[in-house]
């Protein structure tokens, strides 16, 4: 499976990139995700990378949620948003990742090459 990240972005711009997929994902029928904190979230680590079904025209507001109970911090914490042949990270080290075989994968690449984003492909461990 292909994994491509950006450079460190800003908060808004994760943001922005969460709102873009989640349009996304919507428009292509995909009702439902799997949403799922990991490192440096102020969670448990064993609540840590468990999956939330969450409504795709949702996602947002649940990682709004999740900031103001003070589970995550957008940029500083991972964030994983998972369907089908698609996983969206929002790194905790400020970037953003996105791997999988669905068409969207390819077109969230040409997205970040055209805002400046600096994609680049990551060698399979």
């Amino acid at each position: 499976m292909t994994e491509y990240r950006t450079k460190p972005l800003n908060r808004q711009s994760l943001l922005d990139e969460l709102t873009f997929v989640s349009s996304k994902l919507k428009q292509a029928g995909i009702g439902e995700v799997q949403v799922s904190f990991g490192w440096d979230c102020n969670i448990p680590i064993d609540d840590m990378w468990q999956d939330h079904g969450v409504r795709t025209d949702e996602i947002l507001e649940f990682i709004r949620q999740a900031e103001q109970a003070g589970i995550v911090d957008v940029g500083r914490a991972d964030i994983f948003v998972e369907s089908q042949d698609f996983c969206l990270i929002l790194c905790h080290e400020g970037d953003a990742h996105v791997a999988g075989t669905a068409d969207l994968v390819h077109e969230l690449v040409e997205r970040w090459r055209r805002l400046g984003y600096a994609p680049y492909e990551v060698a399979p461990t």
